[in-house]
């Protein structure tokens, strides 16, 4: 099957192969290189995003564009420095759930204000996080882990990427919607959590990275959080597992500083767009478990303001302290 079908099937038709070639750009303001500043080290799937559609942006705009990776504090260096940047066209950032979303709750000092500073160009990704456990709990399915959980209160623990993290707050939605008592274990970052859930010092994790464990089989898969996921088809949604209208999906988007002309913006609108139909593109993020979402203007700024509310009320509900 090929890339555009297997992502039609689980219902995004973003992937049908290019009709032609593209056409050269329209001319930017000045000659300089375009930077895009990923506020995250290299080598993780943001990297990654990043320098694929970097290169796409390049080639059908006719542009040099640069990767600048500017990794801190939960992204809010990269994206603080991106925010002061001259608003010329010449400096873009690859934004995500929590440069725009999570880390006003988490974080009271941020460098930027992502409404007041931001001019969002157009969304790339949605993710559906890994619902993951250590073989060593025997759990195969979503179902066995949660009626596990619900028969011994506190007595399961989960891992976590850090306080205000993608992994803390869809784990939290979980218990919530499912009922259940989990011991909680923060630590900086995904990596070294995923790392103690295959050796079986902690016992289940929610996260976007965990598909090389699974695949290696260092982790069982029980359920994913959003949207069936490319890399693992036959996977059930946690919402198909029992508990019905249960979505979290991670994301990541481009953003241009507040000011950037208008004619700069739709133009980089339009090449993702065009970058995101073409199916070599498509079957690169597909192998990694990214399904590509590339919603622009109007629809992305209302997709931003839904991502807020929905993760304020979480956090309400669930009683959750974000600030660090």
């Amino acid at each position: 099957m090929s890339c555009a079908k297997t992502l039609l099937a689980i219902g995004l038709a973003f992937c049908a192969p290019l009709a032609g070639a593209a056409g050269p750009g329209p001319s930017w303001p000045g000659d300089k290189p375009i930077r895009l500043i990923v506020p995250y080290p290299a080598g993780g799937n943001a990297d990654m995003i990043g320098r694929v559609f970097a290169r796409a942006l390049g080639d059908r705009l006719g542009q040099t564009f640069i990767v600048d990776n500017r990794p801190g504090a939960g992204g809010s260096i990269g994206t603080g420095i991106a925010a002061k940047a001259e608003p010329d066209g010449h400096t873009l950032l690859l934004g995500d759930i929590a440069t725009h979303a999570i880390n006003r709750l988490s974080m009271p000092n941020l460098p930027y204000d992502a409404q007041r500073d931001f001019v969002p160009v157009a969304r790339l990704t949605s993710v559906s996080l890994l619902l993951v456990a250590t073989p060593k709990t025997g759990f195969k399915t979503a179902g066995d882990f949660i009626a596990y959980a619900k028969a011994h209160p506190g007595k399961l623990s989960y891992a976590t990427g850090g306080i205000g993290t993608p992994s803390q707050l869809a784990m939290e939605m979980l218990r919530g919607a499912a009922g259940i008592d989990l011991l909680a274990v923060p630590y900086k970052g995904s990596a070294p959590a995923l790392n103690d859930v295959a050796s079986g010092q902690v016992d289940v994790m929610i996260d976007g990275a965990a598909a090389p464990l699974v695949k290696g089989g260092k982790l069982d898969l029980l359920a994913v959080t959003a949207d069936r996921s490319p890399a693992f088809p036959d996977t059930p949604t946690l919402a198909e597992a029992g508990l019905p209208g249960f979505r979290f999906a991670s994301w990541h988007g481009v953003f241009a500083p507040r000011g950037t002309p208008p004619a700069v913006v739709d133009a980089l609108a339009a090449a993702i767009a065009e970058a995101a139909r073409d199916e070599g593109l498509c079957r690169q993020f597909q192998e990694q478990g990214i399904a590509l979402d590339t919603r622009a203007g109007a629809a992305f700024a209302s997709f931003l303001d839904e991502q807020r509310e929905s993760i304020e009320t979480l956090a309400r509900e669930r009683g959750l302290r974000l600030a660090q």
